[in-house]
């Protein structure tokens, strides 16, 4: 007899579930998403006149939501599987992750925001999306720990509600952050 751990069995039930087992189960968290890329395009229109006044920041959108999106994932499925298959200091994990956002936010925050300054001629304008990057990118390796911490405490399944969960929650805080950064720089 094969013993499976409840983690696996976990995986196991997963990847063999029925089809509209799966559909029950994976359609609130996109729900969830949905709405959350809905209050995130509301933070855009709030912004309207600034988009007006310098439309240079409408072009920078998708990056800014991209890369913090993008870091956030790969934080949280690193973290996703450690959580289920090893032992270790969540502390110091998370903490190292959050440096880690503001390391490599930096670094592509400061690429970034030359190569924006080039294109558009406009130094407040990289300044914005150079800073932007920066934030964005430390808050979401941070969001992307904590998601998956919070749901399983729940007793809700991170490897199927943090994804959509978490995206929805990194493309409002980038968002958020690069119009209030706009606001302040512009």
């Amino acid at each position: 007899m094969i013993h499976m751990s409840h983690h696996n069995l976990m995986k196991a039930e997963l990847v063999n579930a029925r089809f509209w087992d799966l559909i029950k189960l994976r359609s609130p968290w996109l729900l969830i998403g949905l709405i959350g890329a809905m209050f995130a395009s509301l933070i855009v229109s709030k912004f309207e006149l600034s988009l007006k006044e310098n439309i240079a920041l409408a072009f920078f959108i998708p990056m800014i939501a991209y890369m913090s999106d993008a870091i956030g994932t790969q934080t949280e499925t690193v973290f996703i599987r450690a959580l289920t298959d090893l032992k270790f200091n969540i502390t110091k994990y998370i903490i190292r992750e959050i440096f880690l956002g503001a390391t490599l936010g930096s670094i592509f925050g400061v690429f970034t925001g030359l190569v924006v300054f080039v294109v558009t001629g406009s130094v407040q304008v990289g300044e914005v999306v150079a800073i932007s990057l920066f934030l964005t990118m430390s808050v979401a390796t941070g969001l992307a720990c904590l998601t998956p911490i919070i749901l399983r405490s729940l007793k809700q399944d991170p490897a199927v509600g943090s994804g959509p969960f978490t995206t929805a929650l990194q493309y409002v805080v980038s968002l958020a952050v690069y119009f209030l950064v706009a606001l302040i720089i512009l």
